[in-house]
């Protein structure tokens, strides 16, 4: 996975300016190329190679055969009118053909926005509305979604951009695989140079801000090649395994590094389910597998964990989310007796990667900085702290975080005077160099690695006849593998608003990931401080312990807490 060099490195800090430096790092190939020369010059060396694997069809894409695919799709789109700098949609799960459509993108200069194809026609509009591709691309399965999307994002009168389906038998939309037809051209394909790459844009992430809107966070072609930093070509593939779309970071991290560390991508159309990570491990033999700790705990709660060989599997990476402790320990407990140990990774959007404890665990952390990284940790006036001191970290990359896509104000607002990210979490720098997380500033919070808005929750139940105001948080599911939204209501007086309703309403609105599984509680008042800001944590854990004692009342345990958190300025409760 990682060069075996890496032991040798370690973070250094800087008293002087109170700064965390992971060690330097200078990519192999040439920062100033397009991704798309890389990508080109890679499946030249082995075209026999295989890179791709399709789990569902049982079919797999030599470099050869990727290289084919991914010209004939940048031949054809050329002929279309797709020119360099146009914007692309993808809204898509991992199928055969897609990583050739995203290659071919990187390679002619045309930035793609990879939506999560469960989005559901709200959060499709936001993006579209944010971007205005020129063409779409999407599945079977949410063509009508996306379809009905950009109808409410195109002006009326405008001509809506053409929408691609993959994989699709209607004969009344226009065919991905149409554009894989042979151009007689292919040996004569050249990968252009675009121009400066660390201006030059590839793709547009989305990430999650403490409005709630999903903004497109802009990553430029050195960006994206620093991403493949840590990987090392192997003479021997590794296999690699995961269920993110490329719509996540740890998606499209993946379908890029397979060129720089010569593994093989497993890939499948279907979302997490605990047979077919199973057949990944069994009958694939991956050696690399990455998993938020909600599905790692879903995972090793499974009774066909006993009876799985795990002797090929060396790193199960888990991200995206808090790890408990003893979700690591069962991991390790299950691989340490042929080799194998799970690995914390920490990074954003904006970033990349920060963190990682490849090298070694330390319980309580998340490990040693990755190359090229820089954190400072800041109280609220901005100071710089010390080893140790608690506070928000801000992180810096190689390349300078490229903004967000159309929104110049929110860009500006997270980047510090010295090109810092705010990454809105809080935590501090121990002796070793080895992050911890302790806290999220921000409200955002997630489920199943999907970003939750507690505003965006609370939007649309303020809009609930009978609701007089609410506050929607993270509570843990049981195994604490992940948060699940959950709503405290405060009703209006006379209502007889009940919790099936709220949820009815809710559900009927919103994607999957932010239906309101953690409950819906009915309180008299919300905790608030003396200046009237509502206390989410106190929110977050009185409805944690509802969650646990359903049979008692709901007035009682209010009065509980609110007296248990007198001392920090929380409002008192007077209800009976």
């Amino acid at each position: 996975m990682l060069a075996n060099n890496m032991l040798n490195y370690r973070v250094v800090y800087d008293a002087a300016t109170r700064t965390w430096h992971g060690p330097t790092v200078k990519p192999l190939f040439n920062p100033e190329a397009s991704l798309g020369q890389l990508i080109v010059e890679v499946l030249d060396r082995a075209p026999d190679r295989v890179i791709q694997q399709d789990m569902d069809t049982g079919r797999s894409l030599t470099y050869a055969e990727f290289k084919t695919r991914m010209v004939r799709f940048a031949q054809n789109l050329t002929a279309i009118g797709v020119r360099k700098g146009d914007m692309v949609t993808l809204a898509n799960g991992n199928s055969e053909n897609l990583a050739p459509l995203a290659c071919a993108l990187l390679t002619i200069g045309v930035p793609f926005n990879p939506l999560a194809p469960g989005f559901n026609e709200e959060d499709m509009a936001n993006m579209l509305q944010v971007t205005q591709p020129k063409f779409v691309f999407c599945d079977a399965d949410n063509y009508e979604v996306v379809r009905k999307a950009l109808q409410r994002v195109v002006p009326k009168g405008n001509q809506p951009p053409p929408i691609y389906v993959f994989e699709c038998t209607r004969s009344d939309v226009n065919h991905a695989e149409d554009l894989l037809k042979e151009t007689g051209q292919e040996k004569a394909f050249m990968a252009p140079y675009l121009g400066d790459a660390r201006k030059t844009f590839a793709v547009i992430l989305c990430s999650s801000g403490t409005s709630g809107a999903h903004k497109g966070v802009q990553l430029t072609h050195s960006a994206c090649l620093h991403l493949t930093t840590l990987s090392r070509f192997s003479p021997t593939p590794n296999v690699h395994f995961n269920f993110s779309a490329i719509y996540w970071t740890t998606g499209f991290s993946a379908m890029l590094n397979t060129f720089f560390n010569g593994g093989i991508r497993v890939v499948t159309r279907k979302p997490f389910n605990e047979p077919q990570f199973f057949d990944a491990i069994e009958k694939y033999r991956a050696n690399v597998v990455f998993t938020p700790p909600a599905y790692a705990s879903a995972l090793l709660a499974h009774p066909q964990t006993k009876t799985i060989d795990f002797s090929h599997l060396r790193s199960w990476v888990v991200g995206g989310s808090t790890i408990p402790e003893q979700l690591r320990d069962r991991i390790d407990e299950l691989l340490a007796p042929t080799g194998g140990r799970s690995v914390n990774a920490f990074g954003s959007s904006e970033v990349g990667g920060v963190a990682l404890d490849f090298i070694k665990r330390k319980p309580g952390t998340i490990g040693p900085l990755m190359p090229n990284v820089m954190v400072r940790i800041v109280d609220e006036d901005g100071t710089r702290l010390g080893i140790g001191e608690h506070g928000e970290v801000l992180m810096k990359g190689c390349d300078e975080f490229g903004g967000y896509y159309g929104n110049e104000e929110a860009s500006k607002s997270v980047i510090d005077s010295d090109g810092f990210f705010r990454s809105g979490d809080i935590g501090y720098m121990d002796e070793e160099g080895f992050l911890c997380l302790i806290d999220r500033k921000k409200d955002i919070f997630k489920y199943r690695n999907f970003h939750v808005s507690p505003s965006d929750l609370e939007a649309i139940i303020l809009r609930i006849d009978g609701v007089q105001n609410v506050c929607v948080v993270g509570v843990p599911d049981a195994d604490g593998a992940t948060d699940l939204p959950a709503a405290a209501i405060v009703r209006r007086p006379g209502a007889m608003l009940d919790a099936a309703q709220v949820r009815t309403i809710v559900d009927g609105q919103v994607s999957d990931f932010k239906r309101l599984r953690g409950g819906v509680h009915f309180i008299e008042e919300l905790p608030k401080t003396d200046s009237g800001k509502v206390l989410r944590r106190l929110v977050t854990e009185m409805i944690a312990h509802m969650n646990q004692h359903p049979q008692r009342d709901t007035a009682i345990t209010v009065y509980i807490y609110f007296e248990l958190w007198s001392d920090y300025g929380v409002r008192a409760y007077h209800g009976t």
